[in-house]
């Protein structure tokens, strides 16, 4: 990646505060760089779709484009880019990101991402067992699905053959019979879930209750129990699956400015969001300080408490 001016984006970050300074006519702070960037996710993901949406309220705040939208394979992907300091800021889940604390901290917990296991109504499939030997689309080898996936899977003893799928190939490949059943880790509603109801047979979630609570119980502070309701996804039976709080993380050595302008301006803007992206009802200065296990940047802890929570 390039460096703007000729400096390095290291020596810009260690700098200081971004250069960061009063804008003009009221446009709020400007990065005193050319250009930061976030890691997002896939076609068909919750974390691209979220993450345009987040980086045009950024540079509406910060009166120009400043901050660039990556598209990634999702978590495990964005994880590698920032801590090769490819990307400045990362869509990443707590999973992902649990043995990284310390190198990286959250800005804040934009949503929770959820494990929807679809497959069709008519196929008979109402177990993760009941996949066993089948074609599943699991994700893409960087993602979150892959990765909390696989870790339910393990935990099943369940072996399945695994079709590399991002979101929007994955729900194609259920139309098109090539995969029986689709991981999908990623906020309500999905906009590729959404897509199968409207071009797939009847659809069916996977109950997934009880491994749930096994994860909850193997990695405690990941894992929380989540119900997917018909008011989501019309026409779709009420069932329990898990979720995983999904965080916008930075490096160690952000700067504190620059982590308070980031976090301020998403947290105060939420509802603004929200009239495009229905996951953004999520975000309140208390849920959005829940990062725990992932310690908050500094500077987005210091926001936190002058919002006195």
């Amino acid at each position: 990646m390039g460096s703007p001016r000729g400096i390095s984006r290291r020596a810009l970050l260690a700098a200081g505060p971004l250069g960061l300074t009063a804008g003009m006519c009221g446009a709020g702070p400007v990065l005193g760089i050319d250009r930061l960037k976030l890691a997002t996710g896939p076609e068909g993901a919750t974390y691209r779709e979220s993450g345009a949406a987040l980086v045009a309220l950024w540079n509406d705040a910060l009166g120009r484009d400043a901050v660039e939208v990556v598209f990634t394979e999702a978590s495990v992907d964005n994880l590698r880019l920032l801590l090769a300091e490819e990307v400045d800021l990362a869509y990443a889940n707590v999973d992902v990101l649990r043995p990284h604390d310390g190198e990286t901290s959250a800005l804040l917990r934009i949503f929770d991402s959820v494990v929807h296991l679809v497959t069709l109504r008519d196929s008979g499939l109402r177990t993760l067992t009941d996949l066993a030997g089948r074609p599943v689309a699991c994700g893409l080898p960087g993602s979150g699905t892959r990765f909390t996936g696989q870790r339910l899977m393990d935990a099943a003893r369940v072996e399945v053959d695994v079709r590399d799928l991002g979101q929007q190939e994955a729900a194609q490949a259920l139309v098109d019979g090539r995969v029986d059943a689709v991981f999908s880790l990623t906020a309500m509603p999905t906009p590729a879930i959404s897509w199968l109801l409207e071009h797939a047979p009847p659809l069916h979630f996977v109950d997934l209750a009880a491994e749930a609570e096994a994860m909850r119980s193997a990695h405690p502070g990941e894992y929380l129990p989540v119900t997917i309701s018909g008011t989501v996804y019309p026409e779709v039976a009420t069932t329990v699956t898990l979720a995983v709080p999904t965080l916008i993380a930075v490096r160690a050595g952000f700067p504190a400015e620059a982590a308070r302008f980031f976090t301020r301006t998403t947290v105060e803007g939420a509802d603004a969001l929200a009239r495009s992206r229905p996951e953004a009802y999520q975000i309140n200065p208390r849920t959005a300080a829940a990062t725990v296990p992932i310690a908050l940047h500094p500077g987005a802890a210091d926001w936190f408490r002058s919002a006195k929570l």
